[in-house]
Formats: C-alpha cells, sequence, structure tokens
C-alpha cells in the first residue's frame, strides 16, 4: 500500500477503536466524512489485466473435473492465486461464469479444506489487490476489486470455526470493508463487452455477511453501517443497478438485530434529509444524482415488511420537496 492508504488504514483503525471504547458515537458519521473527503484522487494510470492464456483455463477445468467427480479438492496454492487473479480479467465468461461460479460450486460442496480456505481468505483480502486502482477514475480495476470483495463474502459465508482459526481476524476484514468503502466511487453495473462491474452490491453483500456473524461486535456492525451511509451520500454517479435495494435489505435486517442499530440508523436518515435540505435545489448532474441516491434508497427502504416500526413511521411521514 502507498502512504496515504497506509494513513487511512491507522485513521479508521484508531476510529474503530474509539467506537469499540464507547469513546465515539454521535460524531461517527461526520469522522468517517472528514476522511473521505480529505481522499486525494489520482489521474488514470495504465491498468494491467491478467494474460488470459496463460493456463488459467487449464487450471478451472481441472477444478470443475474434481468437483463432477465429487473429490475433494487438490489444487495447490499456486494454482489457487493463479484463480484468483484472474477474478481481475475483463472476460466475463472466465471471470463470472467461470472462477466465481466453479469457486462457488466448490465452496458449496465443501470440497474445500480449511487450509484451502484459510489461503483464500489471504488471498482475496491482499490490500494491493483490493485497492488496485480504486484512486483513479472509473476504469477496468474495479472488476478485480469488485469479484474479490464478492468472493471475501462468499468465504466467510462458508467459513466455519475451525478454519477462522487459520485466518487473518475479523476485525482485520472490517477494517479492509471500512477501506474500501471510504476509497470506491465505481458505480457501474453491467458494462458492455465485460459484464458485472457492482462494486456497491459486491460490498453490500460482505457488510450482509459480516452483520450476520454473531462473533462480531456490535461496535464493528454499527462502524461499518455509518461507513456505507457516508459513502452513498457522497457518490456523484447513480446507483441503479438494484444496489440501493441490496442496501436496504442489510439496513433493515441490520436493524432487527438490535435497537442499537434501528436508533443509530434513523438519527443517521434525519441528519441526511437536515443536510439535503440546506442544498434543496441542486445546480450540478454530481448534486442530482446524491439526491436521487438517497431518494432510492429511502424508497426501497419504505418496501421493507421487516422494518422497524420507529423506521416506518419517519420514513412514512418524511415528504421530500424539490422547491
Amino acid at each position: 500500500m502507498d502512504e496515504q492508504l497506509e494513513q487511512l488504514m491507522r485513521q479508521l483503525s484508531g476510529l474503530n477503536e474509539q467506537v469499540r471504547n464507547g469513546a465515539v458515537y454521535q460524531s461517527l458519521g461526520t469522522r468517517l466524512g472528514k476522511l473521505m473527503d480529505g481522499i486525494q484522487r489520482r489521474r488514470r494510470t495504465a491498468v494491467v489485466l491478467p494474460d488470459d492464456q496463460d493456463g488459467v483455463k487449464d487450471v478451472l477445468a481441472e477444478l470443475r473435473h474434481q468437483l463432477e467427480q465429487n473429490v475433494p479438492v487438490t489444487l495447490t496454492h499456486e494454482k489457487l492465486t493463479l484463480l484468483t487473479a484472474h477474478l481481475s480479467s475483463t472476460d466475463m465468461a472466465l471471470r463470472y461464469q467461470g472462477i466465481n461460479f466453479t469457486l462457488y460450486d466448490a465452496l458449496q460442496q465443501d470440497a474445500l479444506d480449511s487450509a484451502q480456505m484459510a489461503f483464500l481468505l489471504d488471498e482475496l483480502s491482499r490490500p494491493d489487490a483490493l485497492f488496485s486502482h480504486i484512486l483513479e477514475p472509473a476504469n477496468t480495476a474495479v472488476f478485480g476489486r469488485s469479484a474479490r470483495v464478492a468472493m471475501l463474502a462468499v468465504i466467510l459465508h462458508f467459513v466455519t470455526p475451525d478454519v477462522q482459526s487459520h485466518t487473518p481476524d475479523l476485525r482485520r476484514i472490517v477494517i479492509l470493508a471500512a477501506m474500501y468503502l471510504c476509497l470506491e466511487t465505481d458505480t457501474r453495473g453491467f458494462v458492455n463487452q465485460h459484464g458485472w462491474a457492482h462494486a456497491f452490491t459486491a460490498i453490500t453483500d460482505l457488510l450482509t455477511v459480516l452483520a450476520g456473524t454473531e462473533a462480531l461486535p456490535r461496535a464493528d456492525k454499527l462502524f461499518l453501517m455509518m461507513t456505507l451511509l457516508e459513502r452513498v451520500k457522497r457518490l456523484d454517479t447513480p446507483l441503479i443497478y438494484g444496489e440501493n435495494d441490496r442496501m436496504a435489505m442489510y439496513l433493515s435486517e441490520l436493524a432487527n438485530r438490535h435497537q442499537l442499530y434501528a436508533d443509530t440508523l434513523l438519527l443517521s436518515l434525519k441528519q441526511w434529509r437536515q443536510q439535503v435540505a440546506l442544498h434543496r435545489r441542486p445546480d450540478t448532474i454530481a448534486g442530482w444524482n446524491r439526491f436521487f441516491n438517497r431518494k432510492r434508497l429511502l424508497d426501497s427502504l419504505r418496501l421493507q415488511s421487516e422494518l422497524p416500526a420507529s423506521l416506518q413511521k419517519y420514513l412514512n411521514s418524511t415528504i421530500d420537496f424539490l422547491g
């Protein structure tokens, strides 16, 4: 990682520790927002993509054959590394229908042993891969970033206590997820010729898995929820490929887990509305995108049948006038 990312990791780790200790609560959103606003973006640079003719298709075929034979996967760490490296491929058939689906099948069949699971978790959570070209304008590296985040969520969903003892601690995953939210701004959904980018669907899936992890303290789940909300507030491009529905489901499920989450979400939504009221009529495309991203998220929240009563009451009583 470069110096700016290392500094951000230290800042988020420190802020997370303060939340855990109860030293920060009501000011959490403001503090997270300041960290995001202070990030220095960079000019576009060339993205180096993996060579899809380097033998990865043979490794994928070997994995599929072992799954079809219903035998344990015997791929070496070197071959597993090759597969994860090609999650950055812009060939959607290889990346998505190929590696993504086949690894998912392996997990469903319980075909990977604890050492392989731990290795994949380490490989998928490498900062240099998770944050590749993330400070630059929209680029093809987003496919690798989002694919790794999505697969990380899947691996964590299937992880067992035995495997957890061999993997990085959950707090490290929490900080990496928070960093990803602070840094990612590419809101593209489906991209012609390349397939799904869907970065904000992927990170929401990861937050959903972490929200359902009993070993994770409430402070960490609260920390991630607020990081997501602060990022959505600042997105200058539209979320229009179902991300808002996925976020609403995550927020609703989390709010139902404990009153702390419901109260914090309600307070954040009220503060967000006050901020919108100060700029009731945006005069830029970015401003209107931020306005309608919020509107679509609130509309999706209203459709959540299990939303806590306090949130339902607030959302149903809230009308946003443009005039």
